[in-house]
């Protein structure tokens, strides 16, 4: 099965009923389903080689994104969506990696792409071209286990890797958010973050395959926010935890309040409290946690109770999904630390002609992305670090994450990073780089007595540096290697 197999069953089955919602546009199932045969239509008269066929989305978050990414799968193309806030080296360095075969972008957004591929097509003149069209349907086969959508990793080391899932993975998926989360052709989802992050079009893709309505922000407002979850009959809505900052800091008295079923949220550490005050904010909605990664999919989920059971975990596995820790190759006991391995229909296919990267995550029908984890006798996953960025000292492991959740619970610090820089006596030392918030002054000493409360002696940073900001990914997460670059070339210089 295709992710945009049920399309013509919806359209069938509710041909009037509202599929995308935004501000200024709505479609019905029966009006997307034929947009979405005409682009299909024009894309399978592009090219029929049997090549992969691949083609950039370089657009903001409206009807048309959708449209040209299930238009463009549906036809066999692999969809690579752009994110629109990447800068001109940003954008080449990806384009070099996937090699598109065109570009498809708005005026807008041109001149970020404009010399950089011999072929872009602008949306306004494939609308022209799609207006005057009519729908071939085609006897086209595209196996489940085709590709259909790229996008790009970049951890907290490293460049950006370009990932491939195939229409299998992600159907896959769709179950986990129907046995799981409970989703069903009655829900509305609201989706306010942007379609090139994979959670959001996920949320999109998903709820439309299982029957839903998605209701589509062009970009993250608290105030559009609620506009949207107080008169749309929002049923669930999906998240990034940053999102919920300025969500809970204003107070929402919403007519639709009991409407609100779920909150589904991953990608992101959570600020010290933020969980508490998200449940005071929407007491009625059964919240879900879910830890992943865009190689691995879906691993384990969290639910209201398990928040407050079991500090600190991701959770359980999806039913759908088997989990191995090992150590030295063999797997540990219950509550010992190891490499997380998983195994489920939803991995990826492969980073994009990398096959030295694609060897690393592979394991014998296992994948890991290098996250150390243990799990308890209730089976409840905690994720302690990534592997490569434990830091030795001394002769001792010490995973950095386990010192960012500690300083984290200080009220006075918005970011924390730490490091382990090379020191001719310990190995590595333990460096802390923080970020205070507005106005809040912190010393050093009271940040080490307070670690030394509780964390061994040896975890406890030796060096504390403050900085106004950090360096990120295009993912949002602070560049790790970037920032102990810096501080290297900073140690040579004195």
């Amino acid at each position: 099965m295709l992710i945009t197999d049920t399309l013509g069953k919806w359209a069938s089955l509710k041909p009037s009923s509202i599929a995308i919602l935004t501000k200024t546009e709505q479609f019905t199932f029966e009006e997307l389903n034929q947009k979405v045969n005409l682009v299909s239509s024009y894309f399978q008269s592009q090219d029929n080689s049997k090549l992969m066929k691949k083609v950039v989305l370089l657009l903001p978050n409206t009807v048309a994104f959708l449209h040209m990414f299930l238009g463009a799968t549906k036809a066999g193309w692999v969809a690579v969506p752009f994110d629109i806030k990447w800068t001109r080296k940003e954008i080449k360095d990806r384009l070099d990696q996937c090699s598109p075969n065109f570009i498809l972008t708005n005026h807008e957004y041109y001149q970020k792409v404009f010399g950089l591929s011999s072929t872009i097509i602008l949306l306004s003149e494939l609308d022209q071209i799609l207006d005057e069209s009519e729908y071939h349907s085609s006897d086209i086969q595209i196996n489940e286990e085709a590709p259909f959508y790229m996008g790009f990793t970049s951890g907290s080391t490293g460049a950006a890797k370009c990932f491939i899932r195939s229409h299998k993975s992600w159907v896959k998926s769709f179950d986990c958010s129907a046995t799981e989360f409970g989703i069903t052709h009655e829900d509305r989802v609201l989706v306010p973050g942007p379609l090139a992050h994979s959670l959001f079009l996920y949320a999109a893709i998903s709820t439309l395959f299982l029957g839903g309505s998605i209701t589509l922000m062009e970009k993250f407002s608290v105030s559009e926010t609620f506009e949207h979850l107080s008169k749309s009959s929002i049923t669930t809505l999906y998240v990034v935890p940053t999102m919920f900052v300025p969500l809970v800091k204003e107070a929402w008295t919403g007519s639709d309040r009991q409407k609100l079923i779920r909150l589904i949220s991953s990608g992101a550490k959570w600020e010290e409290g933020l969980k508490q005050k998200v449940r005071n904010q929407f007491q009625e909605a059964q919240q879900y946690e879910f830890y992943g990664a865009s190689e691995l999919s879906f691993v384990s989920y969290l639910e209201n109770d398990g928040n407050e059971q079991k500090t600190g975990s991701v959770g359980k596995p999806f039913h759908n999904v088997e989990i191995s820790i090992r150590k030295d190759g063999s797997e540990v006991d219950v509550g010992e630390v190891g490499l997380l391995y998983v195994k489920s229909d939803m991995i990826f296919m492969e980073y994009y002609q990398n096959q030295s990267e694609t060897n690393r995550v592979f394991d014998n029908g296992w994948a890991t992305v290098g996250d150390l984890a243990k799990q308890d006798e209730d089976g409840f996953l905690t994720i302690i670090g990534r592997e490569n960025n434990m830091i030795i000292t001394g002769g001792l492991n010490v995973y950095p994450e386990e010192i960012e959740s500690v300083l984290y619970q200080m009220e006075e610090i918005e970011e924390v990073m730490i490091l382990g820089m090379p020191d001719d006596y310990w190995g590595e030392k333990i460096v802390a780089i923080i970020k205070t918030k507005s106005n809040q002054i912190l010393k050093k000493q009271v940040m080490t007595s307070y670690c030394r409360k509780q964390l061994a002696n040896y975890k406890v940073p030796r060096t504390y540096h403050f900085v106004n900001s950090f360096p990120y990914t295009s993912n949002g997460k602070i560049a790790r290697a970037e920032l102990k670059e810096c501080l290297i070339r900073k140690e040579q210089l004195k």
